[in-house]
């Protein structure tokens, strides 16, 4: 007969005590390294804010997706799902350990990349299709219309990409998705939407702030996406309050405005950040490969009643709508700008 262990309520007091005290002791000592700021350098005046949000957030001199021609403003909506398999997008976390802080402080970023970015390595899809299906599928079951051929008894959250296949990956397909502290107070400005950002390869090891440890970057798969425009339309949801849908009422914060003056290195920081991707626009788990007092808290989606008087679904979405705040000269093209510029 198998008898349980005798608890011994002192101990774990003890036990929970120490955890607390050295848990207090490494973020006391490592401090003034827990921020992890955006590598470009930040305005320090309204007037250079708006340079800022032009020309380091949005990169306008480069053909990006944050501007949208006037003619589309009120009459095209987005189209959410395309199913078929060669539209898949596939959805990675990478962790880098922050400098200066013994390998016990990480930031994450979550990197959309679609399936043709590796279609010249048959091997690399073959891998990546056969991590999928031990995962844990989105809980938008939209997502799955088609059907990937899912394990339905798949328990994982996340799985590690082997490093000696996703080191070769250097065509620049994906988008990478990252957060970190500024000093601008536009929402969504301290998430970086350049160019380099847009076209990013899945074998880099830069990440948006400046005090990652590239060298030590791991990579995780969390599953697949058929959302139209992937990574971009990631940015739409998260990044709403760039497009006036929070201002209109028309959608609620995606958990946070995510302005650098919103960041805080214990309950608003680059991990809360790509929870919120992970969970709120993906439906998937915002579960994380050993980051300890990193990564704090457990975000909550937003919801919304439909007309009915149901409560959606718990998910930042994608605006639909974008409302029309400034026009910009762009390479002599009149274009909107889904951004306010003051």
């Amino acid at each position: 007969m198998t008898s349980a262990t005798p608890s011994n309520a002192p101990c774990s007091t003890v036990s929970i005590g120490v955890v607390l005290l050295t848990t207090l002791l490494i973020l006391g000592l490592a401090s003034p390294h827990l921020r992890g700021d955006i590598i470009d350098i930040q305005p320090s005046s309204a007037a250079a804010a708006a340079d800022h949000l032009r020309n380091v957030v949005l990169d306008t001199n480069s053909d990006i997706i944050n501007t949208i021609d006037t003619e589309e403003v009120a009459t095209s909506p987005i189209p959410i799902y395309d199913t078929d398999d060669e539209s898949k997008y596939y959805i990675f976390l990478q962790k880098f350990p922050l400098e200066s802080t013994w390998r016990m402080i990480f930031h994450t970023e979550v990197i959309v990349c679609p399936r043709e970015t590796f279609q010249d390595d048959a091997d690399f899809l073959i891998t990546l299709d056969e991590l999928v299906n031990t995962l844990v599928p989105s809980r938008f079951v939209s997502e799955h219309a088609s059907g990937d051929g899912l394990d339905s008894g798949a328990t994982a959250a996340f799985t590690e990409v082997p490093k000696e296949q996703w080191s070769k990956q250097s065509t620049a397909g994906c988008v990478q998705l990252g957060y970190g502290g500024s000093s601008c107070p536009t929402p969504c400005c301290s998430v970086p939407h350049k160019s380099k950002n847009t076209a990013y390869p899945l074998n880099s090891q830069e990440a948006v702030i400046s005090n990652a440890m590239g060298d030590h970057k791991e990579l995780y798969l969390y599953g697949t996406t058929h959302i139209k425009d992937g990574g971009e339309a990631a940015f739409k949801a998260v990044c709403h309050g760039h497009y006036g849908a929070i201002e209109q009422g028309r959608l609620p914060t995606c958990v946070s405005n995510w302005a650098g003056t919103d960041y805080n290195p214990l309950t608003n920081n680059c991990n809360t950040f790509t929870s919120t991707v992970l969970k709120c626009v993906f439906g998937l788990s915002d579960s994380k490969p050993g980051l300890g007092v990193s990564d704090l808290i457990t975000v909550s989606c937003p919801t919304e009643k439909g007309e009915d008087g149901s409560v959606d679904v718990q998910q930042c979405k994608i605006p639909s709508e974008f409302q029309n705040v400034g026009l910009e000269e762009v390479e002599g093209e009149e274009l909107v700008v889904a951004i306010e510029l003051e």
